[in-house]
This record gives structure tokens, sequence and C-alpha cells, in this order.
């Protein structure tokens, strides 16, 4: 892929990201302070922080700082779509996704850099008029199998994210990861995610006076997808995973050179 190509690609995506975050930002946040119940704070924390720390993971391979053969700078860039289905709960905002099939919809661009030792940065945004969210981590490739001829790698990897909706409330969540991932397999590569999270929420004192803090607990996330790859440089990854209480999915479309 040449250097016009890949700068193309890339504006595609982040066009792509700002679009689709408008409807995201729009319809969350502003539900949130306006059907705003401190008894439904928990089931809306629940959600949120189920989609935005789920599917951030494709492969247990590591990047490697840089490699010869095939020639390689460590980088990969991504937009990840990802979906949550609202839990029953969580009124706040159920119904005005009701005509997305009641499913919580986020977009983040995920920008990784291999290092040495098997180590793996990784650094994501989102955002729009009024939200952003930064999220980063490290993930580190514990062994690959068997070691003669590998075809399994196994990684860990820990995140950390705020998201900040301006004068509505502000969100930290944090999450610990173990992948398995197969890469043997011509074209497409399998892999496994299991995840625990938590978080906590603080309310704006412009929604409710004198604010509100909420804590999500530990909870247990799976994932399942295929990472396909029929060009190089290029691939198309999609997930199936159990977040929690819900269904989730995710589309990732990544540029890896």
């Amino acid at each position: 892929m040449t250097s016009d190509k890949k700068t193309k690609t890339i504006f595609l995506i982040v066009l792509l990201l700002s679009c689709l975050n408008y409807v995201f930002s729009q319809n969350v946040f502003e539900e949130f302070r306006n059907n705003f119940l401190t008894s439904l704070v928990s089931a809306f924390n629940r959600d949120l922080t189920g989609v935005v720390c789920s599917n951030v993971l494709n492969r247990g391979e590591d990047l490697g700082l840089f490699k010869a053969l095939p020639p390689s700078l460590g980088v990969d860039i991504k937009v990840v779509a990802t979906g949550k289905k609202i839990s029953n709960d969580n009124l706040i905002i159920r119904n005005s996704f009701k005509d997305l099939n009641y499913i919580l919809p986020f977009l983040s661009l995920q920008l990784e850099k291999g290092l040495p030792y098997g180590i793996d940065l990784i650094l994501r945004y989102s955002g729009f008029d009024n939200f952003s969210f930064f999220g980063g981590g490290l993930k580190y490739k514990i062994i690959s199998l068997p070691p003669m001829a590998p075809a399994v790698d196994i990684a860990v990897a820990g995140f950390y994210n705020i998201l900040d909706a301006k004068d509505i409330l502000k969100h930290t969540s944090q999450s610990a990861n173990l992948i398995i991932s197969v890469n043997k397999i011509p074209v497409i590569k399998p892999y496994i995610v299991a995840g625990i999270d938590s978080s906590e929420l603080n309310v704006d004192k412009k929604v409710i006076q004198g604010g509100l803090t909420n804590k999500f607990s530990s909870d247990l996330r799976y994932e399942l997808g295929l990472s396909i790859s029929v060009f190089p440089f290029l691939y198309l990854d999609v997930s199936y995973s159990y977040i929690y209480n819900t269904e989730g999915y995710s589309l990732k479309l990544g540029l890896k050179f």
C-alpha cells in the first residue's frame, strides 16, 4: 500500500468516526440529563462501562518494535465500532435506542505501537462536540505455543479510560484482559478474550444538586472474534461478546504496517 493510499484510508476512518459519533453523543448524554433519576444511574453506568471497555483487543501476538520479514514498523491503526445491548433496567436511555434494536453504539480510533520485550502500547480516542474519550494501556505477550513452531499466542493487557461529557458526567474505567489467538491459519485469525472491568461515574452538579458518584464493581465479559486479512496491511475484524448481562458486537477496520 502506497503512502498516499495509507493517508486516504486514515482520513476516511477519521471522517467516519466523527460522523457516527455525533449520533452517539447527542443521544446518550442528552438523554441521561433529560431522564436522570438517582435510582437508574447504576444500570446506566454498567452499560456505559461495558461498551467503552469491551472489544479493544484482537490478537495475542505482539507488533514488535520493527520487523524485517515481513517489513513492519510495528504500527496498527484501527477504527473500532462496538455495540452493546442495552440492559432492560437502563431506562435512562433504553427508549431512545428503540430504532437501533436497543443497541448502545460506541466508536473509537485506536493506535497501537510495538515496543521491545513483547509489549504493545495501545492508545484510544473518541469524541465529538459534547464529550471526549481517552484511553490507554499496555499489552504483554506471555508466551507463544508450541515454542519451536508458534501457532498460539497468549497475552495479558490492562487499560484505563476517561470519558468526559461537559456539564453532565465524568466516567473513569479500568479493565484487565487475557487474550488467546491463533496465528497459523491463512487469511483468518481466531481469538478469544476474557476481561474484568470496573468504573466510577461522577454526575455533574448541573444535573443533580451536589453531584453524585456511582461505582461499578468488577464484572466479567467474554469475547470471540475473527480477524480477516485478504490484502497486505489491511484487515477486517468481527466479534461477538457477552458483556456482564447482555450481548455485544464489534467491527474493526485496521491498517497494520
